[in-house]
């Protein structure tokens, strides 16, 4: 069987539909063997966002995201989207083609180690210098992105080695691309420290991050909040690991895009449970929020993070769901039966936080708010939508006033790597794996720039996002950092783009806003669409956003 067709047929075995990609002579022969598969490859308009959608469709589907790319400047350009996988722990297979084993470095076109270059993004590299090698080094490559931590991983496959054949007497490896691959538990003498330090705490407060949603733990961490009344805060991207419309939501925590009274119940916490969560500089306000007195138990599948930026009490190594679930078995509700009222104190003051910002939500000035963005996505999106937002301004009042009306995978932000330009491919990956479920993406100018091009990519392959672009003609962030820290504002402002009329060009549905009375209709048509549509929405560029500098 020709090497190609084996690799096809094992991503098929392991439960993949479909892959990402930019093709090269060097593959080629990967390319004549998915056109005779039924996997779905998915044309990006270059690796870089081949990449990032893999990562968007790996954190909306469960399974790992597969792209392909020529080797050299190819896998250079796959760094972009493997250095947001390796921070969001998101199970990515780069693989690369390279020039044939018996001249590669002798100055052939496209030369490079490629493993050299991805080596710094991926939790494994191989370079498969046999046939027989190329589809062992794929199983045990699908196994690493899903094992343990899931993570990217990197394959590399010579040409020569893509144009053989294996044997035909080799076994088929079975595999799966599902993560999480194994739910280890936590010690019971864990479970019982935390539930004893739980009953004995008098303000606990959960914070939930991401890793909530990588271990498919929501509805056992909302089955543990409710029996415990117990009030949840979430890092940025655990947003969505408890609907942010229950009482017992507080919103974002840390230093941007937060909730005050997020922060003022961490700062206030004799117990924080730390679940899914890194408590890394962004969550903690720069490693200052929580007491140092308040006693910390931290459950997080990587043991690397366990007690890195906090002393744990209680330290668990161990699935999330299998740990909360766990926890709830082992604990008694009505020990926590009289918290409720505290619960409801919180959930007043949450509200009262949100009436403050009232006046910026339904604001009608022009240019328009982009808070009221935010809102009025908030009212158009429905319960099974995703909102993949920017990181930067859109991020900040994304991260703020955007609330998950579910438990589940509402919210994405580009959170691993914090880079600006990753919400369009990104959002477009999320799309392919729930092509059921509205999708939109809402970026800064600055952002959408980066890959622009590939709106073609959204219409091409009928992928019916609604992107909506925050439009202020500047860098918003790094104007206000550096007119706040050094008075100056160098390099921070662009031309005046019409973006509607760009992505008419790409062939998508568009419209530029002004008036701030139009947008929820447009938002409202644009996501009950059969089309990728764009919204330019011009908004003040002097609106700023919860930070705390």
């Amino acid at each position: 069987m020709p090497v190609t067709d084996d690799l096809v047929a094992l991503f098929e075995r392991a439960g993949l539909d479909t892959v990402f990609g930019f093709p090269c002579e060097q593959m080629d022969p990967y390319y004549a063997s998915i056109a005779d598969a039924e996997l779905r490859h998915v044309l990006a308009r270059s690796e870089a966002s081949a990449a990032v959608m893999a990562d968007g469709y790996a954190r909306a589907s469960g399974r790992v995201g597969v792209v392909d790319g020529v080797g050299g400047p190819g896998a250079a350009n796959l760094g972009v989207g493997l250095v947001e996988a390796a921070g969001a722990s998101s199970p990515v297979l780069a693989l690369t083609g390279d020039n044939p084993v018996a001249t590669r470095g002798d100055g052939v076109i496209q030369d490079a180690d490629n493993r050299a270059i991805l080596d710094p993004y991926v939790k494994t590299g191989y370079d498969a210098v046999t046939p027989d090698r190329a589809v062992a080094d794929a199983t045990a490559a699908l196994r690493e992105a899903v094992g343990g931590v899931p993570g990217p991983v990197h394959l590399n496959v010579p040409e020569d080695v893509l144009r053989a054949e294996t044997n035909d007497d080799s076994e088929e490896r079975a595999v799966s691309a599902r993560f999480p691959a194994e739910r280890p538990r936590p010690a019971l003498d864990d479970v019982d420290r935390t539930v004893d330090r739980l009953r004995n705490a008098e303000r606990p407060v959960v914070v939930a991050g991401e890793g909530v949603h990588r271990a498919g733990a929501q509805d056992a961490l909302v089955a543990f909040v409710e029996a415990t009344n117990t009030p949840v805060v979430t890092s940025m991207n655990g947003k969505g690991a408890v609907a942010e419309t229950e009482p017992y939501a507080l919103g974002v925590v840390g230093r941007w895009g937060f909730c005050q009274v997020a922060n003022d119940a961490v700062e206030d916490a004799d117990l924080v449970l730390a679940l899914g969560c890194r408590l890394g500089e962004l969550t903690t306000v720069g490693w200052s929020l929580l007491d140092d007195d308040a006693a910390v138990v931290h459950v997080d599948r990587d043991p690397a993070w366990l007690g890195r930026n906090y002393d744990a009490d209680v330290a668990m190594a161990a699935d999330l769901r299998a740990a909360i679930e766990a926890l709830t078995d082992a604990l008694d509700t009505d020990d926590f039966a009289g918290r409720a009222s505290r619960v409801e104190s919180l959930a007043a003051d949450r509200a009262n936080w949100y009436e403050h910002h009232r006046d910026e939500l339904e604001s009608e000035r022009t240019p328009i708010r982009p808070a009221r963005v935010v809102e009025d996505i908030g009212v158009a999106l429905p319960e099974n939508g995703v909102l993949v937002s920017a990181t930067s301004y859109s991020g900040f009042f994304s991260g703020a006033f955007f609330e998950v009306p579910r438990a589940g995978l509402g919210y994405v932000q580009a959170r691993g790597s914090d880079g600006i330009n990753y919400a369009l491919p990104q959002a477009l990956g999320v799309q392919v794996a729930r092509p059921d479920d509205p999708v939109v993406a809402l970026t800064g100018d600055g952002g959408v720039g980066y890959h622009v091009a590939d709106l073609e990519t959204a219409v091409r392959e009928d992928l019916p996002v609604t992107v909506v672009v925050a439009d202020n003609a500047m860098l918003g962030s790094s104007k206000a950092s550096q007119l706040g820290n050094y008075a100056v504002d160098q390099s921070t402002d662009f031309a005046a783009v019409d973006y509607a009329q760009v992505a008419r060009g790409f062939g998508c549905d568009a419209e530029r806003i002004e008036d701030p009375t139009r947008l929820a209709g447009a938002l409202a048509e644009a996501i009950d669409s059969d089309r990728p549509t764009l919204l330019d929405v011009v908004v003040d560029p002097y609106a700023a956003p919860p930070v705390l500098v």
